[in-house]
């Protein structure tokens, strides 16, 4: 089926939109991963209704709070490996699962819709000192950020640089024309332009470490480096060869990571 777009009215419309939106709702749907199952003993699972759903979350340590935030297609389970050093430090974990993913509700979620959620967790849970995020959860985090929601420090892993990326490449997976599903988001309430991370990135002050494999395939290099560029007074850290995923296991990224969270809780007390 060939898609175009045409001007009503002075807009730009989709055209097939039945089709056209039958994509977008496919874009906008994670795979559920079911089998992913947490290694950690966790204190506390706890949920809370949201936006008309639920979203589940996990709880253990005293002290100041750490928030967990995963990526796209994946749970709370993908950031085990930083739980233990971080109660190690004193500091409270919890981990949520974002809408439509894991053991949250919801069939769709946008990037809003995550940046919601982590908001809406935080708030419950009082100040929080620290966030750690991959991939989507990064500009998921700085979005919530942006829109007001404050927290202490900030960790990206392996974060993704602008949505439209994704989205012309999927386009042309489809066969789409880039602008026809840009309308298509439109016409769903989603500017696109929006989820741009280096913009947002550039009115935020809140300390940020950014983390990045060199070899990651699913989020460019030089888009990281844009990231960190833009997000005034932030650290890079490059590393090589631990790709989109085994980077949430290294012992050497794990221990620079939960020393630069733990950095605000010693700044406060000092």
């Amino acid at each position: 089926m060939q898609y175009g777009v045409r001007v009503e009215n002075g807009v730009l419309r989709a055209e097939e939109p039945d089709d056209l939106q039958g994509l977008i709702t496919r874009v906008l749907t994670p795979v559920r991963n079911t089998s992913a199952v947490s290694t950690v003993a966790w204190e506390r699972t706890e949920a809370f209704e949201w936006n008309g759903g639920t979203i589940a979350y996990w709880l253990s340590g005293t002290g100041p709070t750490v928030l967990l935030v995963h990526g796209w297609d994946s749970t709370h389970a993908d950031l085990d490996a930083f739980v233990a050093p971080l109660l190690a430090r004193g500091l409270r974990v919890a981990a949520l699962d974002l809408p439509a993913h894991g053991a949250s509700g919801g069939e769709t979620a946008t990037l809003a819709d995550c940046a919601g959620a982590i908001a809406a967790l935080g708030a419950r849970l009082g100040p929080v000192t620290g966030v750690i995020a991959h991939s989507a959860g990064c500009p998921s985090t700085a979005l919530a950020l942006e829109r007001g929601w404050r927290c202490d420090r900030v960790v990206l892993i392996g974060t993704p640089e602008r949505y439209e990326r994704f989205l012309r490449w999927f386009a042309g997976e489809a066969g789409v024309p880039f602008e026809s599903l840009v309308a298509g988001f439109r016409a769903r309430g989603i500017d696109v332009a929006t989820f741009d991370l280096p913009r947002t990135a550039a009115g935020l002050d809140v300390p940020a470490l950014v983390v990045h494999s060199a070899d990651d395939r699913a989020c460019e290099l030089r888009g990281a480096r844009a990231v960190a560029a833009a997000w005034p007074g932030s650290e890079f850290l490059e590393v090589d060869g631990l790709g989109h995923m085994r980077i949430l296991r290294d012992a050497n990224v794990i221990a620079r990571v939960v020393a630069f969270v733990a950095a605000a809780q010693q700044q406060a007390v000092s």
